[in-house]
Formats: C-alpha cells, structure tokens, sequence
C-alpha cells in the first residue's frame, strides 16, 4: 500500500494532472470579480486570513496542488537519480534536477514573498524624502514631465538621490527602471506636473526576489544542458 502511494506522488502523469489543474483553479479565479483584484494590493497570506472562502477557494486549491506539485517533484528527483545514477552522462542525470530545484526555489520564493511582502503606493514631491531603518534614505530632487502641444505626457522621471553612510547617489527613476535599495524597490507609476510636480509611485518589498532569481537561472541552466543533451544524441 505504501510503495503503491509513494509510486502515484513519484510518477509523472500526477505531475501533469497537477499542473493542468493548477491552470484551471488560476483561470477560475481570473473571474474573481473586485474581490480577487484587491490580491494585487496586499500580502498572499494576509489576503487569504481576510477575504471570505467564496472569494479565495481558488487559491486555496491552487495552493494544495502546488504543495503536491512540490512533493511530486522531490520525489521525481529522487527515482531519477535512483534509477539513472552510473547509467547515463553528467549532463543527462543532472538537467531535470536543475529545473527540479529551480521549481522549488520559485516556489519558496512566492511563499516568503506571501509571507513577508509589502506594497504602498504614495504620492512623492520634489524635496520629498523616503527613510529607512538603517538611518539611509531617498531624496527627491525633480520631478519631469514631457509633454506634446497638446498637454498629453509623453514621458515622465523623477530625479533621486541615495543617501547613506554621507555618500549620495544619484538615480533617475522610470516607469521602467524602478530604484532598489536596502530591499525595497521603489516604481514610478506616474507623474503630473500641475498642480505642482507629482509622482506616483509604489513601493514594493519583496523577500523573496532573490531566490525567484536564483530559481530561475537554475531552471534556465537546466533547460540549456537538456537541450545540449537532446542535441548530441540526435547527432551521435
């Protein structure tokens, strides 16, 4: 009984059938109403402990699955290196463990992002200042508008400086080059110039940016050697 249940979580059909119900329980919730779009405001964790289970039941077996998905992939991991360990290359044994871990270090890092992530949005001026615990802070020193005749923006920056330990850095930060510092990233949303120079930005902490990075080298990494794998068997 044992051995049959460890070869169903082991065998990659549950693995497929996990993923495509993952997809389904995510197109579902995409018809969540304002209920599910108030998510994007705040924390995973802290929006599951708030919104009703008719609005989260989505998620919720989004969640089941993935803690599944991460048990079918350690155990994946483990036959095949069970099975394949003196009988197949370097490359061939070691490319799905790397995607394998790459997985779950993406997993790890939506999970200490749902946990410990926060996002503001606020309204910064010129001479506006932004401090952190560790006594540096951002200065805003401009903020630009560029506008065509008819007064519609064509681009818009705002002009910053980090300061911290008596060095002073200056950074330009725009809609698609947000400032990060001391952990938090700073994103400029939008910017008025009237009444007087405005931006708009949100500010983003995210603990688990690192490790998404990490995870998806990882996968990307693994991706190439199966890839590299395929090909020199196809020409052998």
């Amino acid at each position: 009984m044992i051995k049959r249940i460890y070869e169903f979580l082991a065998s990659l059909s549950l693995g497929l059938w996990l993923m495509g119900g993952v997809m389904a329980f995510l197109a579902a919730g995409s018809f969540g109403g304002e209920d599910a779009a108030s998510l994007n405001e705040m924390p995973l964790f802290v929006w599951l402990g708030a919104a009703p289970f008719s609005a989260s039941w989505w998620l919720w077996g989004t969640l089941v699955l993935l803690a599944l998905m991460v048990v079918n992939t350690l155990l994946c991991s483990v036959e095949a290196i069970r099975k394949r360990y003196g009988k197949s290359g370097l490359l061939a044994l070691l490319a799905p463990q790397l995607m394998h871990a790459g997985f779950l270090l993406i997993v790890l890092a939506h999970l200490l992002s749902a946990k410990g992530g926060e996002k503001q949005a606020m309204q910064l001026f010129e001479g506006s200042n932004l401090r952190f615990p560790g006594g540096s802070f951002v200065m805003v020193d401009a903020i630009e508008v560029e506008t065509d005749p008819r007064g519609m923006p064509l681009d818009y920056r705002a002009r910053m400086r980090v300061v911290e330990q008596g060095r002073s850095t200056p950074v330009t930060v725009r809609p698609n080059e947000p400032l990060f510092h001391d952990g938090v990233g700073i994103y400029l949303k939008q910017a008025a110039p009237f009444p007087y120079p405005t931006a708009y930005v949100e500010i983003h902490r995210e603990p688990g940016a690192g490790w998404a990075l990490a995870g998806a080298l990882l996968f990307t990494a693994g991706n190439v050697m199966l890839l590299a794998v395929r090909r020199e068997r196809r020409t052998a």
